[in-house]
């Protein structure tokens, strides 16, 4: 759900040197040199559970192709709106249901009320138990392990988590 909200906006992260460096270990080619409308559908074997026909993908493609210029312009673009507000209000009850214990809070607004609880209840998603670091899983394993090491990193926890980071 929050990514359809950051794609509906367009959202496109400011480019620093964090963004190129994963860029270049993320991607098997240049960044700046994908056909992305030919990468689509590649997928691992690991998560491509059921093989794409050639007929799906052709109407997935003219679905995208022919109805993305529609939906920008009104009065398409206001069913986009209300799809869009019907989002934030399942983002906001998933808020109130898992008491702000999920990884939402990369998803929120950074000044707003949602935000901050999450930022309180992050000690309860993750934590340092007696024999590793331990969270709450909401997701999927290997989303929720590179989210939480990239956040360990980034608060320069590489002495505490040393061991962990090698298994990884």
């Amino acid at each position: 759900m929050p990514m359809s909200d950051l794609y509906d906006r367009r959202f496109v992260a400011p480019i620093d040197p964090l963004i190129l460096q994963l860029r270049e270990e993320i991607h098997t080619q240049p960044y700046n040199k994908i056909i992305w409308r030919k990468v689509r559908y590649l997928c691992t074997k690991d998560y491509l559970y059921f093989p794409h026909l050639l007929i799906q993908d052709l109407v997935w493609d003219g679905i995208y192709i022919f109805t993305e210029p529609f939906l920008t312009r009104w009065p398409f673009n206001k069913l986009r709106e209300r799809a869009l507000e019907t989002t934030m209000k399942h983002i906001h009850y998933e808020d109130k249901t898992s008491q702000c214990i999920n990884m939402a809070s990369v998803e929120k607004d950074p000044n707003g009320d949602y935000f901050k609880k999450h930022l309180a209840r992050l000690p309860d998603y993750i934590w340092i138990g007696e024999d590793r670091i331990k969270k709450q899983t909401v997701g999927g394993q290997m989303w929720d392990t590179s989210l939480g090491l990239e956040a360990l990193l980034a608060c320069k926890l590489t002495d505490e988590i040393g061991h962990t980071h090698e298994r990884a």
